[in-house]
């Protein structure tokens, strides 16, 4: 069976061909997740300053303003020289977020250094900013718009498949029902984000409201749940249901049933005999 086409591989895939960073942002203008998860050097440096940051902030708002518009793709420059491309991602014809690529510098001889002279009023060290600069790709109009071309069929793709149709008065179910099905693996907050398609504050805003309670709190009860079953019906050991109940190790299972059992799995396994 062929393994299935993530968000994340779809967007790595996207950084391997163009060497930009690739971003998803959903309709709060939130970023979703992104590869590679870090910023560049240069963004890194200038949002250092407050100041930088919020001009960063901005520019990216205004750009998913402009894409609402246009229903396409938009190319432009940030307050600080670098190019970026937005394009929209629809599910049943009704936006459902932005793909984001950049940053990077045309070939015009000219861009390095008026990026420079942009950024350096909020970057303390002009020397290390000099040396961020070198690490942003440089790329000629020929080559981006192909790159960019190959994003928009990323971009179809996405909404062709429909991997951004949940509705938020579904988000909360859909995320109970994950965690239901899919408890004994590994599962972090970034991997539900990844999966859904939607910011920490939403996921956490959303499950909260509906269930009183946080997700990780929720995951924990259930792992509890079934690791009661295993020690009342099953001869396994304690580290293999540790293991089948999705538990990082065998001291914080033993840590987290006894915290909600008031006894620790073994003194539970007596009890039930």
């Amino acid at each position: 069976m062929a393994a299935e086409i993530t968000l994340e591989g779809i967007l790595k895939e996207l950084y391997n061909i163009s060497g930009f960073r690739i971003s998803i942002y959903d309709t709060e203008f939130n970023e979703v997740i992104a590869y590679p998860k870090n910023l560049s050097c240069f963004c890194s440096l200038v949002q250092k300053s407050l100041e930088g940051k919020q001009k960063c902030v901005q520019n990216d708002i205004n750009a998913f303003e402009k894409v609402q518009s246009l229903k396409d793709v938009y190319i432009y420059k940030c307050h600080f020289g670098l190019c970026e491309a937005v394009t929209p991602l629809y599910s049943f014809g009704t936006l459902t977020g932005y793909l984001m690529m950049g940053q990077y510098l045309d070939d015009y001889s000219e861009s390095k250094n008026n990026s420079f002279f942009a950024a350096l009023p909020y970057v303390e060290d002009k020397n290390d900013l000099s040396e961020a600069l070198k690490q942003v790709p440089v790329s000629s109009k020929e080559t981006i718009q192909s790159v960019i071309t190959i994003m928009n069929v990323c971009a179809q793709y996405i909404t062709l498949s429909n991997r951004l149709n949940l509705q938020k008065q579904d988000l909360a179910m859909e995320i109970k029902r994950y965690l239901d099905l899919n408890y004994s693996k590994k599962i972090t907050i970034d991997l539900l984000c990844s999966h859904f398609f939607c910011s920490k504050s939403t996921l956490h805003t959303h499950f909260k409201l509906k269930f009183n309670q946080g997700i990780n709190q929720y995951l924990t009860k259930i792992r509890i749940q079934h690791a009661e079953n295993y020690l009342r019906n099953s001869k396994k050991t304690i580290g293999e249901i540790t293991s089948l109940c999705g538990f990082s190790d065998q001291n914080y299972f033993t840590k987290a049933f006894t915290k909600h059992k008031n006894m620790s799995p073994t003194d539970f396994r007596k009890s039930c005999e």
